[in-house]
């Protein structure tokens, strides 16, 4: 079911929403802390991957990035970094779904899905960050 953008403002004031509006909002969270944990992931490499030079805005360049890893990095990196960049492209799909396109119903089902991408996102940061290793 479609929401309104009036549906976002009572959302953020606390108000009682249509259960819609919390599964954007679970979306664009989940998406959100993705972007963030792949940027820092990123930050373990030896050297950040390539864009092309008319990718516009961060978070396009990121996946990008991620999906170009740079010939020093290992192959365990190459591959988490590919790995990383089609999830958080899956990710962000869905986010600007949620975000732009109120018309469009979101569903708990495709909230749940975000979160545990997300979810899977995060250990696969995790992992290689906490055990030194990159697969």
């Amino acid at each position: 079911m479609p929401i309104s953008h009036r549906d976002l403002l009572n959302q953020a004031k606390g108000l009682a929403v249509p259960e819609e509006a919390v599964f954007r909002a679970l979306v664009g969270r989940a998406y959100y802390a993705c972007y963030h944990c792949c940027r820092e992931w990123e930050r373990t490499l030896p050297e950040p991957g390539k864009t092309r030079s008319s990718t516009k805005g961060v978070h396009q360049q990121l996946i990008e990035r991620l999906q170009r890893p740079d010939k020093r990095c290992s192959k365990d990196q190459v591959k988490r970094s590919e790995w990383l960049a089609r999830q958080l492209g899956t990710l962000r799909a869905l986010r600007l779904r949620a975000d732009y396109r109120l018309d469009e119903g979101i569903s708990d089902e495709e909230a749940n899905a975000q979160v545990s991408l997300a979810d899977a996102v995060f250990k696969r940061c995790d992992w290689g960050v906490k055990t030194g290793r990159q697969d």
